[in-house]
């Protein structure tokens, strides 16, 4: 087994897997620049996972590609493109604002099951030296043994995301079936023993107080159910996409909304990670717009040298930390944090808004 397939072999999480085919394709075609996607069932690019472009440019080139011009030109093709200057090529659609100038072009298929399911994009700066037959072939081969690999990782991937969405189905049912029923008919007695002539004042206010605590846990959990059944689409997840499926689930058109997701930042997070995310952004947009009175909700996903973060913040009227009630949303998220190995935030000022952060570990140091 070569180097390239032991490394490839070793893991099994998507990301880390397209990570390392592009560090390796950098290297094995002397490329300034390389990249690797995935391609959904309809062809449109789904992942794009680069090695080359530092992080202080990355943040600056702001959201990932999305599959037009030359990068989707490779879903269509079952052998490499080498162009000696790719602004030559009729589907070059230009750089985004900061992106380095480049010139030479290599592009390689990752292909299996009679499909290609990704591609590696190699590029050199303006005026070097085109690539090679040799660093063609290099990157063929790469392809090729980088094909079981992704192809194996996007079909865990996906199992993994129908098993999530079978467990979420089976959990909201369970809560609807079993535990609100039961808190429903403990409030019903609680409140029936309240009514009663026969009992002291002071323990008829102490059960009324309890029914209406009963009140709000199932208005928690059903709100909790309904996070369950939104979900999001049933492919392989990815932040950007699946945050906009939640945003059109869950904010009204009258909330002004502004996301900024940075490629640096999306390109390291995992399914489970990017679930955990998307479960903590549902939750902080829903408190927004249900308890926050808010007219304006920013979301933001950057890393620094060392983490990861995710912020959601509102301009609602905010609350006190002094007598808020923590609920079933709020301890879920701390959970879910917690899972990532990171530490959640919720912080609330009265009359200027609700602020929630997740920050996790860095999973590559570059």
């Amino acid at each position: 087994m070569s180097v390239t397939s032991e490394m490839l072999a070793s893991v099994e999480d998507l990301s880390e897997v397209l990570h390392n085919l592009a560090v390796r394709a950098k290297a094995v075609t002397s490329a300034d620049f390389a990249a690797v996607s995935t391609f959904d069932d309809e062809g449109k690019l789904t992942r794009f996972v680069y090695d080359g472009i530092d992080e202080s440019q990355a943040q600056r080139l702001g959201d990932p590609p999305v599959g037009r011009g030359l990068l989707g030109e490779l879903v269509r093709r079952d052998q490499p493109l080498r162009l000696d200057d790719l602004r030559s090529h009729a589907s070059y659609s230009g750089w985004p604002e900061r992106h380095p100038e480049m010139g030479p072009f290599l592009g390689a298929p990752i292909r299996a099951g009679g499909r290609t399911i990704g591609s590696l994009y190699m590029t050199r700066l303006v005026g070097s030296r085109a690539f090679s037959d040799t660093n063609e072939l290099a990157a063929a081969v790469l392809a090729l043994q980088g094909a079981v690999s992704v192809a194996t990782a996007l079909a865990r991937e996906r199992s993994g995301r129908m098993s999530l969405l079978e467990e979420r189905t089976r959990i909201a049912r369970d809560l609807h079936d079993g535990t609100i029923q039961s808190l429903y008919a403990l409030g019903l007695e609680c409140d029936s023993l309240a009514r009663r002539a026969d009992f002291p004042p002071d323990a008829s206010e102490a059960l009324l107080n309890g029914v209406s605590r009963i009140n709000e846990l199932i208005a928690d959990i059903r709100s909790y159910i309904t996070m369950l059944e939104v979900g999001t689409p049933a492919t392989q997840p990815e932040l950007s996409r699946d945050l906009a499926f939640v945003i059109r689930q869950l904010v009204p058109s009258g909330i002004d909304t502004v996301v900024n997701i940075t490629a640096a930042a999306l390109q390291e997070i995992s399914a489970r990670e990017t679930e955990d995310f998307l479960y903590i952004a549902r939750e902080a947009l829903s408190n927004a717009v249900r308890h926050g009175s808010a007219t304006k909700i920013a979301i933001d996903l950057r890393q620094s040298p060392d983490a990861t973060a995710m912020t959601i913040q509102d301009n609602g009227v905010g609350f006190d930390q002094a007598n808020v009630r923590t609920g079933l949303g709020t301890v879920t998220m701390r959970t879910r944090a917690e899972r990532l190995a990171g530490e959640l935030t919720v912080l609330g000022i009265p009359g200027m808004g609700t602020t929630v952060r997740v920050v996790i570990p860095r999973r590559f140091d570059d």
